[in-house]
């Protein structure tokens, strides 16, 4: 079988040898044409920001951070960076990335503990922008042209655009909510706690991240800028272990539950088990889709038991997590969680872990099939994805672990 690079060179773009929907090198070329016509003789911007902040990881403990800004002014400048309205309106992969790439990373270098010092005006600026519950008005000078630079990424979302900052001022004043404002500027609370405060209180987990992200939560000595990809899983973990501790002490589900939902060449598949609380995450990248050029699925399987302790750190696995301890803490049940994502060749481009969070949102919104057997569910399971189960099951740890292991009403 030829490898990837030759099928490029011989299709081209035209033939989809790859069995991918679209070239992922040209719509990168196409995205490139499309902005560089906007921005390409640009040292200035006057922009809303939609808020968007990103910190990067590159060089730790010296990291590039600054804001994300759109050609954009007003309140249309909020769906550059929404998750929660792209799924509800079912926006497409392409106008994604289209809206993706028209963001400017306006970013400057710093070290991660300047939020201990407040003498860095372009990060106050920044942050004044994390705080922001809506699009903030900002004026940028470049020190040089920016250039464009699409790279797609498992965890957060693309920027097509960069550029270092000379000058960068809000112009507008941000609007904070109450609940932010009080734990941003209470310096004793640790970060953990402000996190799950702001959850609580109904404050997107994207604004969480942010926040956590520019150094703007945990007590004062503790204060730091955290890369944005870490800044995610550590929120998804960190309040899915706080809904844990909760979860455990709730009645068991009374029967088998199934749940599904697909969007952007993502289908999902969330098993409830009448059982006390596992979960487990099968990830089946097929072949085609991202990342897999074989002829065979590449399968991902991570686990955690009653301790909630899963055997590795992934991304992925806590933003499918987080929604569905999110849905046992709202109905006051505990189970065990199968959490199947099939990864299809629709999903061409990676755009990041928020489609993995609220497609699971979104299937857990809906009403579930009931099963009288875990037989039946898998078997209906398997109806719904393209996927052989003889590649999948085998592989499953808590599945095996369920038929196993009997509970104490079974000896009655």
């Amino acid at each position: 079988m030829r490898n990837i690079k030759e099928l490029c060179t011989i299709c081209k773009g035209s033939k989809r040898l790859c069995g991918r929907p679209q070239c992922p090198i040209l719509l990168r070329i196409k995205s490139m044409q499309n902005i560089s016509s906007q921005i390409s003789s640009k040292t200035e911007l006057f922009g809303s920001s939609p808020p968007g902040v990103l910190v990067g990881e590159w060089n730790y403990p010296k990291v590039n951070i600054g804001g994300l800004i759109p050609p954009e002014l007003g309140e249309k400048a909020a769906f550059y960076d929404n998750p929660q309205d792209w799924i509800k309106e079912g926006v497409s992969l392409t106008e994604i990335i289209r809206l993706r790439t028209s963001l400017i990373y306006s970013r400057f270098n710093t070290d991660i503990r300047a939020p201990r010092f407040r003498n860095n005006r372009f990060l106050e600026n920044t942050q004044e922008l994390a705080l922001s519950a809506k699009p903030t008005d900002v004026e940028v000078t470049f020190l040089k042209k920016p250039r464009f630079r699409l790279t797609f990424d498992g965890i957060i979302t693309p920027v097509g655009v960069v550029a270092p900052v000379k000058e960068f001022k809000v112009v507008d004043n941000p609007s904070v909510s109450r609940k932010v404002d009080y734990l941003v500027e209470d310096t004793d609370v640790k970060a953990k706690v402000a996190m799950f405060e702001l959850y609580k209180a109904n404050i997107p987990v994207y604004q969480i991240f942010r926040l956590l992200s520019v150094g703007l939560l945990g007590t004062w000595p503790q204060r730091k800028l955290v890369p944005t990809r870490w800044a995610i899983t550590a929120v998804d973990k960190t309040i899915g272990d706080i809904l844990l501790d909760k979860v455990r002490h709730y009645q068991e589900f009374g029967e088998i539950l199934l749940f599904s939902h697909e969007y952007l060449g993502n289908h999902f598949e969330i098993l409830f088990l009448p059982r006390a609380y596992s979960f487990e995450m099968i990830e089946i990248w097929m072949p085609r889709s991202v990342w897999v050029s074989g002829s065979k699925p590449s399968i991902i399987v991570n686990w955690e038991l009653h301790d909630g302790k899963a055997q590795k750190m992934d991304g992925g696995y806590y933003a499918i997590r987080l929604p569905v301890l999110e849905f046992m803490s709202r109905i006051k049940r505990q189970g065990t969680v199968i959490a199947i994502r099939e990864i299809r060749p629709d999903y061409f481009a990676p755009v990041g872990n928020w489609q993995i969070r609220e497609n699971v949102r979104k299937a857990l919104s809906g009403k579930p099939l009931k099963f009288s057997s875990l037989e039946y569910a898998l078997k209906f399971i398997q109806r719904r994805l393209k996927t052989a189960s003889s590649y999948w099951l085998p592989r499953s740890f808590i599945i095996k672990n369920f038929k196993l292991q009997k509970t104490i009403l079974e000896f009655l």
